[in-house]
């Protein structure tokens, strides 16, 4: 039962590309930048947010620079899609609802001309909606602009993929399997006929790599492997099209995306063999990416790598796999820099941790086990409980793993203490009422921890109050019919109770001991 929630499962993967380098440091982001520091958004979601924000605006600088050099659009239209989008680039909006006021009035104006710069003037608004996270609105008016008769295939299948794409975010972001779904159907029914009507190899494999996430994201969350059977397929129909040769930077990105799905699978299914196909997807990913030319990129693919080298390394016992892993955390640490994206640092220096903990299983010395103890204090180092409750209970949760195989290792009382400290800090958030089955786990772990500091101390109160904590554990996994964690945490409360009664008994005879020794020492009559 010892560290069973450690926090090593594999987590939740870069499910899309990354947006061009220079996207986090744009000026074309401020508006974003204020929307998010206004909003309720989580802080650990700005980061991600932004990366989005600043891909959407800037592809909103571009279209409206091809309206204002195109010698086809209107002068007036021309006109002031030049001024709007310098004035984005340079950061000019208060506010993205400003700005999209000035987009409205373009519309005005674009509804007297043609089909095409109606339909670019709309497109802009949906990825400007998008930006300020209205996913609704923005699909609509996708919808809305691919309506408009007598538009070039390439134009409305632009729309037609940017409203699928945008309800698969909506369903992310909001746990809406429906727009999950709708976003499937639109992809099977328009976007991939349109890509194929206009003889573009590249429109069809971001077709079909688009239904691929959206199959992805609801084969993570439902059960079952259909869905990511299905996205593997999608992929792979994807793959068919382009090559590292023909479109580098769009094939490494769906073998990225096709190892997210192979190693989902793989770990859902216990296949030891797709997990090594998902690490030989990220490997040739990882051909077309570089850390000089695409840093974010690489780091997102190294990170996957990483979690399924890490996953694959702990089934087989493998140290040499979870070396690798361990390698591949560091190297994600070189692009993720504490001082730039504070969260996905905390994030991956948990993750190191994880990697080292179960590496320093297979090492002799102490010396493994005391980096993951050092990484996850890094990490705590901004994931305060205040701003993301839930990572702050994961990592003290992990650490208190760590810190017990360290205690074991070294045979170290005030090792175990700090252990016990640690989960006991985690189940401050992760309580009963809140989370049942993740206080259950804690609670055990903490049992556990504090029947070995017991062995070490010869404490009885610890020994008891260790009885109590694992026995609550197994009432819990009894009553949620867990026959499997049941028998488990009921071992480790046999193992509790018997120490107890053990030291008890100790104390008695040691007492009994001393009570002969003072009557033999007393003088007789």
């Amino acid at each position: 039962m010892t560290a069973v929630m450690d926090g090593s499962n594999m987590q939740n993967l870069t499910e899309y590309p990354a947006s061009p380098e220079n996207a986090d440091v744009s000026t074309v982001m401020y508006p974003a930048i204020r929307a998010c520091i206004t909003s309720d958004i989580q802080p650990s979601r700005v980061s991600g947010i932004l990366r989005t924000a600043g891909t959407r605006l800037s592809a909103v600088c571009e279209k409206l620079e091809l309206l204002s050099s195109n010698p086809t659009t209107e002068n007036t239209i021309a006109s002031v899609a030049k001024i709007l989008g310098q004035a984005l680039e340079r950061g000019e909006f208060d506010s993205l609802q400003e700005f999209n006021l000035r987009l409205r009035e373009m519309e005005s104006l674009a509804a007297t001309s043609s089909p095409i710069t109606l339909a670019a003037v709309t497109e802009c608004l949906a990825l400007t909606s998008a930006s300020m996270q209205n996913y609704r609105l923005a699909a609509d008016l996708c919808q809305q602009g691919s309506d408009i008769q007598e538009l070039e295939t390439s134009q409305r299948w632009h729309l037609v993929h940017l409203h699928a794409k945008l309800l698969a975010d909506h369903g992310r972001e909001f746990d809406d399997d429906a727009s999950l779904q709708a976003s499937i159907e639109i992809l099977n029914t328009k976007t991939v006929p349109l890509a194929k009507e206009s003889g573009d190899p590249q429109f069809l494999a971001a077709s079909f790599a688009t239904l691929g996430n959206v199959l992805g994201m609801i084969g993570q969350r439902r059960k079952g492997t259909r869905y990511l059977e299905d996205a593997i397929n999608a992929f792979g129909e994807a793959l068919k099209r382009i090559g590292p040769d023909t479109a580098p930077i769009q094939w490494a990105s769906v073998q990225n995306s096709l190892g997210n799905a192979l190693g989902s699978l793989g770990q859902r299914s216990s296949d030891d063999s797709l997990l090594t196909q998902s690490i030989e997807a990220f490997e040739r990913a990882l051909t077309q990416q570089s850390e000089e030319l695409c840093a974010y990129d690489w780091a997102s693919t190294m990170n996957n790598l990483a979690a399924v080298q890490q996953t694959l390394g702990r089934k087989q016992s493998d140290p040499k796999i979870l070396k690798r892993s361990v390698e591949s955390y560091k190297a994600v640490l070189r692009v993720w820099k504490r001082t730039e994206v504070p969260f996905e640092w905390a994030t991956t220096m948990d993750n190191l941790g994880s990697a080292l903990c179960n590496l320093g299983e297979h090492r002799r010395g102490p010396g493994t086990l005391k980096q993951a103890v050092a990484a996850f204090n890094s990490a705590l180092a901004e994931r305060h409980r205040e701003v993301v409750p839930n990572e702050w209970a994961k990592t003290h949760n992990n650490l208190g793993a760590a810190l017990q195989k360290l205690a074991q290792r070294e045979q170290k009382a005030e090792i175990m203490q700090r252990a016990t400290e640690a989960y006991e800090k985690s189940l401050t958030e992760w309580t009963r009422d809140k989370a049942p089955m993740t206080w259950a786990f804690t609670t055990a772990n903490l049992g556990v921890a504090r029947r070995e500091c017991a062995e070490m101390t010869g404490n009885i109160k610890t020994a008891d109050q260790a009885v109590e904590e694992i026995y609550a554990a197994v009432e819990f996994f009894r009553s949620a019919s867990h026959a499997q964690y049941t028998e488990l945490g009921e071992e480790q409360l046999s193992k509790a109770r018997l120490l107890s009664e053990t030291l008890v008994a100790e104390k008695d005879l040691e007492a009994a001991k001393n009570s002969t020794s003072e009557t033999e020492d007393c003088p007789t009559a």
